[in-house]
This record gives structure tokens, sequence and C-alpha cells, in this order.
């Protein structure tokens, strides 16, 4: 009899070890495919009716300790080819869609059409805080799509840099910073939803400003190798089959390998187009600088006399948006070198000289020929 009952007893301990396991595995743990192979998935806590959410924690983007800003199973890095100036803060950016949602091609210059539960990631952040050359990351903006529309959720960080809590009332953070061997000080400036919502809109509407075909369209470094960026979301399952082959695409505006004219342009689209468009923020000026647009060049302003006289603010006669050739009589010229608040443009998100842009800006117009009068 006792050898009947050590048979049954380690039958019965096997199977309640099967149903521990069983009982132990959570949603988040890999399931078995048709195939018989395991399948991940996204521990992203989604509960579209509770966002935005108190805490950046309460999202689950991230793996601990969260301000490695590295991202869980299914938060996608992409990087535009050109890209948003912010004071030279430093910037990572992450998308992340509900299972079995996907985007789909709109346009090579229009964002593509993303699926309700979207939700795009923005971290700001410099890696050289003075004294001691230390990492800080300043904010987290999120924009989710909750049906047809987005909403913004901007998370502020803690001193600890363990948490970010929800913040749309807009703040200010003293900071000094080492860039290319220069002190830079800022009074950076962390938005409030009204200022999200000026440079975000469009007829009324807030949209995101950077994921379009034509701005990632170029190959970006992930765990699994390097990748086109629009194959990857493909591939993944975040974007429908059928985005063309042929796009028309922007460059990195600060590689100097590139055409001049593709460099200013995808500058322009990337700092200014959000509002320089037919239905943006500062529509009532007859140029569009939208990089499909400006393959048009008198969509750059040029020749075209500026509604605003700057003059008197920057000491000299400024008679053109841009006069070929003559970029001191030219007020995008003025306006990008300027950190005047009431005539610097980009009018918001910096506060500090975009050097390479007034460097670019200056170059792209000095290459321009022809004559205003």
């Amino acid at each position: 009899m006792r050898k009947l009952y050590v048979l049954n007893l380690s039958k019965f301990l096997f199977v309640l070890g099967l149903l521990l396991i069983i009982g132990c595995s959570s949603d988040n743990d890999p399931g078995p495919t048709d195939d018989g192979e395991a399948t991940e998935v996204s521990p992203v806590n989604y509960n579209l009716d509770a966002m935005p959410y108190p805490k950046l924690s309460d999202y689950n983007l991230f793996k601990s300790p969260m301000n490695n800003l590295d991202p869980v199973y299914g938060v996608l890095p992409f990087k535009p080819a050109s890209e948003l100036f912010t004071d030279y803060a430093s910037k990572t950016r992450f998308v992340w869609m509900p299972e079995g949602a996907k985007a789909s091609y709109n346009g090579d210059g229009q964002i593509f059409n993303f699926p309700s539960g979207t939700i795009l990631v923005k971290n700001f952040y410099y890696q050289n805080i003075l004294p001691s050359n230390t990492k800080k990351i300043i904010e987290t903006r999120l924009i989710i799509k909750k049906g047809s529309e987005w909403i913004f959720a901007n998370y502020v960080w803690n001193n600890e840099q363990t948490e970010a809590v929800f913040d749309l009332e807009g703040s200010f953070v003293d900071l000094e910073f080492s860039h290319n061997g220069q002190t830079k000080n800022v009074f950076y400036r962390i938005p409030s939803s009204a200022e999200c919502m000026t440079c975000h809109k469009t007829a009324e509407h807030a949209i995101p400003i950077g994921p379009k075909p034509q701005n990632l369209n170029f190959n970006l470094n992930y765990a699994d190798g390097t990748h086109n960026q629009i194959d990857k979301w493909e591939d993944f399952g975040y974007l429908d089959l059928g985005t063309p082959a042929n796009i028309n695409s922007m460059v990195d505006y600060q590689d100097a390998s590139k055409p001049l004219n593709d460099r200013f342009r995808s500058y322009a689209d990337i700092n200014c187009a959000h509002c320089h468009n037919e239905t943006g923020h500062c529509n009532y000026l007859p140029i569009n600088l939208t990089f499909t647009a400006t393959q048009d060049p008198s969509q750059l302003g040029l020749c075209i006399e500026p509604n605003i006289d700057i003059s008197g603010f920057v000491g000299v006669p400024v008679t053109h948006i841009v006069k070929p050739g003559d970029p001191i009589s030219s007020n995008m010229y003025q306006r990008i070198k300027s950190t005047e608040e009431n005539i610097r443009m980009p009018m918001m998100g910096r506060s500090l000289q975009h050097e390479e842009a007034i460097t670019l800006t200056e170059q792209w117009i000095l290459s321009l020929q022809g004559d205003c009068n």
C-alpha cells in the first residue's frame, strides 16, 4: 500500500505544481500562438476612460527604474529625420497602440491616421547639468488619441528623478548646462495646455506634429537591429501595409552632406510649419512652410513684404520675409536670430539662440538669387 501511496502523492504534487503555475500567470505573460510559439503582450496599463493618469508610472511605459526611459514591450522608439529645437534639450520619442490597432497612411506630409488609444511619448532632458554634468529629465509629454480627438498629458519630473506628475498649468525650470564646451543658462518653459494647443492645433483641433511618413522614412537602430522606421511599424503591426515606397522625404537639417535647400525646408517644416500653414496658428501670413508646400519657393516668403515691421527691434531695415542674398534685411533670419519674446521665431519652445539654425538660415538666404525690386 505504501508504494501506491507514494506514487499517487507524486502525481498529486506534479498536478498541483501545474495548477500553481497556471494560476499565477498574468495577462502580461507570453501566451501560446497557433503554431505553439510564445507571444509577448505589452504590459502598458491601458484604460482609455481613465486617462490621463495622475502619474507617469501609472502607464507602465518604462521598465524599472523609470528614469532610464527604457521602454517596455510594445512601446516603440521613433525619431524624426528633422527635429524640433527646444533650448538644446535632448529628446526620446515612443509610440504605443492598443493590441490589434493600426495606423494608416494619409499622405507623405500628413501625420498617420492613428487609431483611438494611441499614445505618443516625448521625453525632454539634459545630459550635462552643471556643476556635476549629470542627466536630468525635465518633463514627459504625452499626446493621447481618445476617439477622434487628441488630448495633452504633460508630466513634470521630481528632483529625485523617480516620478513625474500630471501638470498642464505650465512652469519654469532654471537650468545651467554644458553644450559643445560652452556653459549655457536657460529658464526652461514647461508648457501649459493653452501653449500646447497653440502649436498643435489645426482648424482648432489638436494633432501631433512629427510622426509623418516623410519625416520617418529612414533607418533607426532598434534592439533587434537597424530597420527603416516605417517598415518596422508595419512589421510590428502598428501600421497597415501599403505606405508608398517612394516618399517625398525630409532630411536631417544638421547634415551638411544634404542639399542646402532641402535642409532649410526640413528645418522650417518641423520648427515653423505647425503654425505657418493653411490652418495653423499663423495662417494669416501668405506663406506655407510645410515641406510639401515649399517645393514651390514662393511659399518660403521670397520677396514678400512682412505684415509687421520689426526694423525698430533689430536696428536695421527689414524689408522682406526673405530677401535673396541678404539675411540682414530678411524678417525670417532676424526672427530666428532674436531671443526677444515678442519677435522671436519659433515664438514658443525656445528662449536661447539656436545657433545652428541661425547659420543654416544665413547660408540658405545667401545662396538664393534674384532681385526683389
